[in-house]
């Protein structure tokens, strides 16, 4: 008889398939972010700060007998002392280990957990990298759980516009935009994607890069959904697997 071989705490990585995102999702105003999160499977949990939620697009999900439950939190910055921010942050916290058990896609309003988040750390804005490694590590845990629960996760994030410089030294804006929220983010989901919209095409999301898949990565899609998507990173999974 061959006795198996042992392997400690080890345990061998693909052998069972995991179909779920988690994806950094970010456009400027009404380009069809929270729209694209509802098309994956529900039930779909929103944790928002921006007033009004997801109001005005989710209502045909739900005549279409999706189920869609949110949380929506107060958190004014500068207005709120650390103590506040802490207690959000904590009852975050404890609403998104809820959403984890309950929900198959979940939903932040990531740019401002972010601002959340470090108003809880430091009552501020504050810069210092060197100040961030506890902060972090609390982020990326957080990120990390959506990974071992198997939910889908959508980080949705405002954009800025970067300012350059006329020849004079003047401030002048871009016309480039940036994603804001948790830079980190970045390396630790499978996709980031960009949303945009035009007259022409309407919604379209552009992949900016993909873990699992990149031939998908710089490729624009219009009026992609999440089962769409998630075919194209994992091929071998059918639309079954998004519904």
């Amino acid at each position: 008889m061959v006795k198996a071989k042992d392997y400690g705490n080890f345990t061998l990585l693909g052998s069972d398939d995991t179909y779920r995102m988690i994806v950094r999702s970010w456009g400027r105003d009404k380009t069809g972010k929270n729209h694209f999160g509802f098309t994956g499977p529900g039930p779909v949990f929103g944790q928002y700060f921006d007033p009004g939620g997801a109001e005005g697009v989710v209502e045909k999900f739900r005549r279409g007998g999706k189920d869609v439950y949110a949380v929506h939190y107060r958190f004014k910055k500068g207005e709120m002392g650390r103590t506040q921010a802490i207690e959000i942050r904590d009852q975050f916290i404890k609403d998104y280990e809820f959403a984890l058990k309950n929900a198959r896609t979940i939903q932040w309003d990531e740019s401002e957990v972010w601002e959340l988040f470090r108003w809880a750390e430091f009552d501020d804005e504050s810069d210092a990298p060197r100040f961030y490694g506890p902060l972090d590590a609390r982020y990326r845990e957080l990120l990390q759980l959506a990974y071992d629960s198997g939910a889908n996760l959508q980080l949705i994030q405002k954009v800025k516009e970067r300012w350059t410089q006329t020849a004079k030294g003047a401030p002048v804006p871009s016309g480039v935009f940036e994603p804001t929220g948790f830079k980190g983010g970045a390396n630790i989901v499978q996709a980031n994607l960009e949303h945009l919209w035009d007259k022409e095409r309407g919604f379209v999301v552009n992949v900016v890069n993909c873990r699992q898949n990149m031939d998908v990565a710089g490729q624009e899609f219009t009026g992609l959904d999440f089962p769409t998507l998630g075919q194209l990173v994992f091929p071998d999974s059918d639309e079954s697997d998004w519904s």
